[in-house]
């Protein structure tokens, strides 16, 4: 098995109701024990609002991010699957793909030396 990086863009649920947000929460944490059970879920979590970013090769610090809310890295997964369609099938059921785009991108597999 492969890994394989998912990067959840977007606000996701910012604006909701307590109620809601539970129900989204206990989603994901039941879609997480099952991918936990497969042996294919390897850890995940939600980044911080603030942070920082180095702006080409003279190392300008911007504090941030500054981008759209639709292009925020607001999380990430790190599953296992078999192929680059496995770990896409295990995105698009992903409760977070309800309300945000999901990258799903292969590890690089580094060559032996």
């Amino acid at each position: 098995m492969k890994e394989y990086l998912f990067l959840i863009h977007g606000t996701g649920y910012r604006d909701e109701s307590p109620e809601a947000l539970k129900s989204h929460i206990e989603k994901y944490q039941n879609w997480v024990e099952k991918l936990s059970a497969e042996g294919k879920y390897i850890m995940g979590n939600r980044l911080a609002n603030s942070g920082n970013a180095v702006i080409d090769a003279k190392n300008i610090i911007s504090d941030g991010p500054y981008l759209e809310s639709k292009e925020i890295v607001g999380g990430y997964i790190l599953i296992k699957a078999s192929s680059l369609e496995e770990a896409t099938s295990l995105a698009k059921s992903c409760p977070l793909a309800e309300d945000c785009v999901i990258s799903v991108r292969p590890m690089y597999e580094w060559p032996e030396l």
